[in-house]
């Protein structure tokens, strides 16, 4: 295979995804969010997954560009995401990206509080719904040898996070099976990466920081966690993924680009 027949060519200028069928799970807010609206704006139409119908319609009405689709799907049921992926490739055609964002981080505070339930919980939608959407995506992608999958790890996959064990072994899931995939799908022309962000302002980190007395020094505290001397913002964490999904990375897989603030640099 030649260089040139093997490298995606990037579309106009600020239209690299034009045309193309990108879906983003976890669509409903913070990251998904804010990916799934700049794949829009840079002319993509988008199939925005997630399990919350409110939030889900919410990002549609902000979406720019024609051709998007809301979806209620819950990744942790495998038949939910085998007729939701079923019908994108009625709707929308075959899938060029795949970004596998969905999840959640239930606050606990120690192992020894966590249940069964708890621990389905997390490992249903992390690393079971992840597996399951790829593998969908993957389906579609082989036959025409292209496409390009980007999975939502953590820094907490990488070096461990106290208190969140059961979040970190998740994470941890992503980043091996990132890898794993990467190697099968690659004599396909498939990529598969993952990004790792560091403490980001999310809906979802907000949610977790409510059962403390002062969030405003929580907030501190995570943001002195990192060299910056901040939390992320969820647009930093999307520039990330836009790379990893576009032409301008086509030598890159199997890879975990960390948007951290330099956490794991320490």
């Amino acid at each position: 295979m030649s260089i040139e027949s093997a490298t995606p060519r990037l579309g106009p200028e600020g239209l690299e995804f034009l045309g193309q069928c990108v879906v983003v799970t976890g669509a409903g807010s913070g990251i998904g969010r804010e990916t799934a609206l700049a794949f829009a704006e840079r002319g993509a139409r988008v199939a925005l997954l997630d399990i919350a119908r409110g939030d889900l319609d919410a990002t549609r009405q902000r979406a720019t560009g024609e051709g998007h689709v809301a979806l209620e799907c819950d990744v942790s049921r495998p038949s939910s995401v085998v007729n939701v992926f079923s019908h994108i490739g009625d709707v929308l055609g075959p899938i060029d990206v795949l970004v596998n964002n969905a999840g959640i981080n239930p606050p606990v505070g120690s192992s020894l509080d966590v249940d069964e339930a708890y621990y389905d919980r997390v490992m249903g939608t992390n690393i079971k719904g992840l597996f399951f959407c790829a593998q969908a995506a993957i389906r579609a992608m082989v036959p025409r040898k292209s496409g390009t999958i980007v999975n939502l790890a953590s820094v907490s996959g990488l070096v461990g996070w106290g208190g969140s064990a059961v979040y970190s072994a998740s994470k941890g899931g992503v980043l091996a099976l990132t890898k794993a995939l990467a190697i099968e799908v690659a004599p396909h022309a498939v990529r598969v990466n993952a990004v790792a962000p560091g403490s980001v302002r999310t809906p979802m980190v907000e949610n977790n920081l409510r059962r403390l007395e002062d969030r405003d020094e929580a907030w501190a505290r995570t943001a002195d966690l990192h060299p910056l001397g901040r939390v992320a913002e969820p647009r930093e964490v999307t520039e990330a993924i836009l790379f990893l999904a576009s032409p301008r990375s086509s030598f890159v897989t199997g890879s975990v680009l960390t948007v951290d603030g330099g956490f794991t640099a320490q």
